[in-house]
């Protein structure tokens, strides 16, 4: 075929420069040590979090200076009157442009995972099928981007501005450069209408959280539309001589290439909330900064996390469960180990059983009970965290104190997700916890379940103080 043909002679090209072999495949290694070094300190649960701003630095700048670029200086060296005699059009040479960059990206991309992973021991999260579909999808979208700039300008010089000020924008309003978390709420509310940033928050997603594509489809439909129309403006737009030049009507009309953008950004300002997402993996990874920096504190917090060599005997022994059969009732409740947990961890708790109507058709109840020892200096504690997931039923979660108190302790309501999620269960007395007997004894750790007739199941991992 010819576009491959093509294609093939490009990257021939490429790898006879020796300037273009070192930003193609070397350049790239240093963001990556930047940010696995300086940023995330070595840490491999924050690598995975900063990998997908690396990458989509990566595949923004393959885009806009290499694709891009490549196909102005094209026409303005005149190699493209070499084709134009030939039995082929434009179709041919913007695919065989845009194959030859996704052929150079992927040894790029290769070459930083295997340093991530070699390196910094980066957990790998996610399928390979997965992180090739996430690549190929962002080399798509931000050629499609480099493709309607270099359709557009003129000259290089022009070229040279478009992808600067489209460059600069991204860069510093998408997550690339600082996690949107840490930016303010308007700037996140931006954001939502910045391409990279659906690749960024898609990335975080799959490597930090290990979820899967299809909790992202929003963010690969507007991205892959990107590309399409970016594709079709670069052929409608297509020239072969440096001397062709496009009116300005033409360039207005390239301005319909942002409306998929437009309407993404409104669907998830007004419809959707993506900052939760955003907030949920930059948790993670600054509990593993926090772990990283003080690992005994992170060790003096946990509660229990189920990875003790006793994990099977310690549930019989520690985890107490009580049902309403107590009372007449007739609800049944078990413990068991999984195997992974959340995060990929060795092992997690499920609590499951039945719950049966007792007397006067009252409502089925289980519990299972933990005695935890609240750690020294508790008064910078704030609550307790844990990962969950089950059936969607609504839980309570209490800590009883050693001794009564003078008003009653509430139970905090929680409904867990199909997938494993982060949950927070602020406790307000924990600031005092001398006024309600922190040396007389443990306190117990509640967790229960109370509702109609029906089974239930609630996997549990990683419970700690926060």
């Amino acid at each position: 075929m010819p576009t491959v043909r093509i294609a093939l002679l490009t990257i021939r090209l490429v790898m006879r420069t020796k300037v273009a072999l070192f930003f193609t495949f070397l350049f790239p290694l240093v963001f990556l040590f930047a940010y696995a070094g300086l940023i995330a300190r070595g840490n491999p649960n924050v690598v995975a979090y900063m990998f997908g701003p690396v990458v989509t630095l990566n595949i923004m700048g393959s885009g806009f200076f290499g694709l891009g670029m490549q196909s102005v200086m094209q026409r303005e060296r005149g190699s493209l009157r070499r084709y134009r005699l030939a039995p082929i059009g434009p179709r041919t040479i913007l695919l065989s442009n845009l194959l030859a960059n996704y052929l150079l990206e992927l040894p790029t991309i290769g070459l930083l995972l295997f340093t991530a992973l070699v390196f910094f021991h980066m957990p790998m999260k996610i399928g390979w099928v997965t992180l090739l579909v996430l690549i190929t999808v962002g080399t798509f979208a931000f050629a499609g981007f480099g493709l309607t700039i270099s359709s557009v300008a003129n000259t290089m010089q022009e070229a040279q501005i478009y992808n600067n000020l489209v460059w600069i924008t991204l860069l510093f309003l998408s997550g690339v450069t600082f996690p949107l978390p840490m930016l303010p709420r308007w700037i996140q509310r931006l954001a939502m209408f910045f391409p990279s940033t659906y690749l960024v928050s898609a990335f975080q997603g799959v490597m930090a959280q290990a979820e899967s594509l299809l909790d992202h489809w929003p963010e690969m439909l507007v991205l892959v539309t990107s590309g399409v129309f970016g594709l079709l403006f670069a052929m409608k737009l297509f020239r072969w001589e440096k001397e062709e030049r496009i009116s300005t009507k033409a360039k207005l009309w390239s301005g319909v290439f942002v409306l998929p953008f437009l309407v993404m950004g409104l669907w998830m300002n007004t419809r959707a909330n993506p900052t939760v997402n955003w907030a949920r993996s930059y948790s993670v990874m600054g509990q593993a900064t926090a772990a990283s920096l003080n690992p005994e504190a992170e060790k003096l917090n946990l509660i229990e996390n189920f990875d003790s060599i006793q994990a099977s005997e310690d549930l019989l022994s520690r985890w107490q469960i009580s049902t309403d059969s107590d009372v007449s009732g007739h609800s049944m409740a078990e413990t068991s180990l999984l195997t992974p947990g959340a995060e990929g961890t060795p092992h997690a708790m499920r609590l499951k059983g039945h719950l049966a109507p007792g007397p006067k058709d009252a409502q089925g109840h289980v519990s299972a009970r933990y005695e935890v020892r609240v750690p020294v200096g508790s008064r910078n504690l704030r609550g307790i965290e844990f990962e969950a997931r089950g059936a969607p039923r609504i839980y309570q979660v209490g800590l009883q104190p050693p001794k009564a108190a003078a008003s009653p302790i509430p139970e905090i309501s929680f409904v867990p997700g199909e997938t494993w999620q982060n949950v927070r269960v602020p406790i307000a007395w924990l600031a005092n916890p001398s006024g309600y007997g922190l040396a007389d004894g443990p306190w117990v750790l509640e967790i229960s379940v109370t509702g109609p007739a029906g089974e239930f199941a609630l996997d549990l991992d990683e419970i700690r103080f926060y």
